[in-house]
């Protein structure tokens, strides 16, 4: 029986990077969107054409409403009545400081950076009982940057959620995080900001998002790991 595997905000950037090395590697994916329906689209067709055997549907949820989190795995197309494995990759990016951070803006950057992941965790865990889960997190959840407070206290409190429920939910279901350094520009950055950010590494090296994907690939497979956290990050982390 093929492997599915539904990946969260899977239409753009790393995400689509993680939906097509997986693709590749056999198993079928439910693209995950929130606004970027016409990605998610494109995204679907393409690999519809590159492996005709499988579907790839698309899936619109807004991960900051959690009543929508709560019924998403009731919205699944038909035809797959089992997930194997989610990848919570979606993901909110907005910087300010402690001081700048209101109530609401901690409240959004959480909803989707924290809430939404340990919801579906929760759910993945009372509808399918077994699989894998991969939470991206970020490199400096080891560092105290203050430039995006509430962003990066979202981040650090995932990667505590990855260990607890790697615990709590064993033998049948693996928890694991993948921490990633410099792969692409922020949004409203550009490569300027990310090769000044390469240099700093100690490999000096971008890390490629094929580099994230076959880390979440080894983690998928390999049934041994759970509750660990990978740094796929040229080395930032040590800095």
């Amino acid at each position: 029986m093929r492997k599915t595997v539904l990946i969260t905000g899977a239409a753009r950037r790393v995400g689509a990077g993680i939906a097509r090395f997986l693709a590749h590697e056999g198993w079928e994916i439910v693209i995950h969107y929130n606004n970027s329906r016409d990605d998610a689209l494109q995204l679907s067709g393409e690999l519809r054409a590159t492996y005709p055997d499988r579907e790839f549907p698309v899936l619109q949820c807004d991960l900051s409403n959690p009543d929508a989190i709560l019924s998403i795995f009731n919205r699944l197309p038909d035809n797959i009545r089992q997930l194997n494995a989610l990848v919570n990759n979606a993901s909110t990016f907005n910087s300010g400081r402690l001081l700048e951070t209101s109530a609401d803006f901690l409240r959004k950057e959480m909803a989707v950076n924290f809430e939404a992941p340990f919801f579906l965790i929760q759910a993945f865990v009372n509808t399918f009982g077994k699989g894998a889960i991969v939470n991206i997190l970020d490199t400096k959840i080891v560092k105290n940057e203050g430039i995006h407070a509430a962003y990066l206290l979202a981040k650090k409190n995932l990667a505590e959620l990855t260990r607890m429920a790697a615990l709590d939910f064993a033998p049948d279901i693996r928890v694991n995080g993948i921490a990633p350094g410099p792969v692409l520009p922020p949004s409203r950055k550009g490569n300027d900001y990310l090769e000044d950010v390469i240099a700093k590494t100690p490999l000096k090296r971008k890390v490629a998002v094929q580099n994230i994907a076959a880390s979440v690939s080894f983690l998928l497979n390999n049934p041994s790991v759970t509750g660990q956290i990978i740094f796929c990050d040229s080395g930032s982390h040590l800095i």
